[in-house]
């Protein structure tokens, strides 16, 4: 008897849950599913937690923390290097700029 009382209330427990499908790329969705890891959760029990956050505070929020790629940290170590240098050149307009610009392109 008591198998079968704990059958039904995990039989029940699945009916309560809705299955949620969202489509993804497969590079994002393994990184989110290793930085959960990384975090000590499932990716699922993640976005668990968010939904249950916007319905609860009716807002959602996004970091705009990001990393730079290598490429972007390359060229600004290269441009702190052409300003410690002096090897950098500095406009007092727009026009001007722009005629150093046109004269770099001939």
């Amino acid at each position: 008897m008591l198998t079968n009382s704990l059958h039904l209330h995990y039989n029940q427990n699945i009916m309560n849950n809705a299955v949620i499908q969202i489509r993804t790329d497969q590079e994002l969705k393994e990184s989110a599913q290793k930085v959960a890891e990384e975090l000590g959760f499932s990716l699922s029990s993640l976005i668990k937690a968010f939904l249950k956050n916007v319905t609860r505070t009716k807002t959602v929020t996004f970091s705009t923390r990001e990393i730079p790629s290598t490429w972007l940290i390359e060229q600004i170590e290269q441009a702190e290097k052409d300003v410690e240098s002096g090897d950098y050149h500095k406009f007092n307009s727009e026009t001007e700029s722009l005629e150093f610009l046109k004269k770099q392109g001939k």
